[in-house]
């Protein structure tokens, strides 16, 4: 009788309780019969869901980034702003002239139109650079982003038509302009009541 050591019982016991393929490890003819080779086997095994684990947990954050970008809490829409020009591939100019406080709504709708046309203008425009400015005149904001790039954007594209969604819900203005050869420019207006 061969004396299973009390590490692999239990992982053999965790492994028949995940669901497949992050159950029980498979193993060649030549890996089930040599102990060596079954270790190495489920060390490789976990290696690799520790990444995928990792990768996993990236993409819920960034799944939560994009439902409510906590920044805004913490630093405030001006200084999550210069996050999003931060990791932009393209250089980005930030104008903010906002006096007082903005409601929670319009600082989140504001933050989304900012970092989507900012991604749409690093994946897609060939623009060399980008202008965002935030200006607050009485109860409106206006959010102005505009890239030196080609144009052509399609208002009605994925991103683009969920930002109409974010900036109507709160009773704003959408405006997209992008004719061919450029620039594309994003307009919003939020009110701030």
């Amino acid at each position: 009788m061969t004396r299973t050591p009390s590490r692999e019982r239990q992982a053999t016991r965790t492994g028949q309780r995940l669901p497949a393929p992050c159950g029980q490890p498979q193993y060649g003819r030549t890996e089930h019969r040599t102990g060596v080779g079954r270790q190495s086997a489920y060390r490789r095994r976990c290696g690799f869901l520790a990444a995928e684990s990792g990768e996993v947990l990236a993409e819920l954050r960034e799944v939560a980034w994009r439902v409510y970008p906590t920044a805004l809490d913490s630093l405030g829409l001006r200084k999550a702003l210069g996050g999003v020009a931060e990791r932009c591939a393209l250089p980005v100019r930030v104008t903010y002239d906002v006096s007082g406080p903005l409601p929670q709504s319009v600082e989140t709708a504001a933050y989304f139109v900012v970092s989507e046309s900012v991604t749409n203008a690093a994946k897609h425009s060939g623009a060399g650079h980008v202008l965002v400015s935030l200006a607050r005149r009485g109860e409106v904001l206006t959010v102005l982003v505009r890239d030196d790039g080609a144009g052509g954007a399609d208002p009605e594209g994925g991103g683009l038509s969920g930002l109409r969604g974010r900036v109507a819900a709160i009773d704003g203005m959408l405006e997209i302009r992008s004719p061919a050869g450029g620039p594309t420019t994003v307009t919003a207006e939020l009110p701030c009541v």
